[in-house]
């Protein structure tokens, strides 16, 4: 069976690392291939060095925007040949980071399109989930100051937002930041407590109405998955890999 390369695919990774490793997982399961050669042509570029923390930027605890650094990491795609290109940290789509990283992108790098993971988010829900309208979401401190989901999920159009309470999304921030605990600390394996508290704050969501629950960031996914949640549960991730696949290779995409 003769073999056509496609386009090349990026990943900005890095931020953190292993939720990379998992954006470029969803790139994989999402293909359709019964050898090596039918899967999608892809790059991951991991530079966390060079990409403040997203959330610390957002929260006034970094002074320089993580724009730049993605940017730089995006120059690297690009120079690689990858025309297609996602982010895979949902916090890092703050208006505040995504616009001015977009903006240098696109004046500096003719031809790529970058694909908006909570874009990608609001209409896969419009589109496949037309009756869910209260969402819950985990997400870390920054995500939730921010407001970062409010900008894509408006009210306008009929969404309302569930967060955890005060505690709840410092609980939720400690699962995903914390040194003795956390997923970005303990990323392979991820640690009982992180897990368990992830669990329970979204059960507590579930609990109050939510029709479906957002893994709002992508270190969440390394921690749980749909199968342990009754709504259902919507991994920004996921749809973005997906998103690249259509782009790229569209008789690649596996039915979802």
């Amino acid at each position: 069976m003769e073999t056509r390369e496609n386009p090349l695919i990026g990943v900005i990774g890095g931020v953190g690392p292993y939720a990379g490793l998992d954006f470029f997982r969803n790139i994989l399961d999402n293909t359709v291939s019964l050898r090596d050669q039918d899967h999608v042509s892809a790059i991951l570029v991991s530079c966390p060095a060079i990409v403040p923390d997203r959330t610390g930027y957002l929260l006034g605890q970094e002074t320089e925007n993580p724009a730049f650094g993605m940017f730089e990491c995006a120059k690297r795609l690009y120079g690689a040949g990858a025309r297609y290109v996602s982010v895979a940290c949902n916090t890092a789509h703050s208006k505040r980071i995504f616009t001015p990283f977009a903006d240098m992108a696109g004046e500096r790098l003719p031809g790529l399109e970058i694909v908006n993971m909570l874009e990608t988010c609001v209409l896969h829900v419009k589109l496949n989930m037309p009756d869910v309208r209260r969402i819950g979401y985990l997400a870390s401190q920054g995500t939730y100051a921010s407001g970062v989901y409010y900008e894509y999920f408006r009210a306008d159009d009929g969404f309302a937002l569930m967060e955890p309470d005060e505690r709840g999304r410092e609980r939720v921030h400690e699962a995903i930041y914390s040194k003795e605990f956390g997923i970005k600390a303990h990323s392979s394996p991820v640690n009982a407590k992180a897990r368990n508290i992830l669990l329970y704050e979204a059960f507590k969501l579930e609990d109050r109405g939510a029709e479906a629950v957002i893994l709002g960031c992508t270190e969440i996914p390394l921690a749980v998955n749909a199968g342990d949640f009754l709504s259902p549960v919507i991994d920004p991730g996921r749809l973005a890999a997906r998103r690249l696949i259509s782009l790229a290779a569209p008789e690649k995409l596996l039915t979802s």
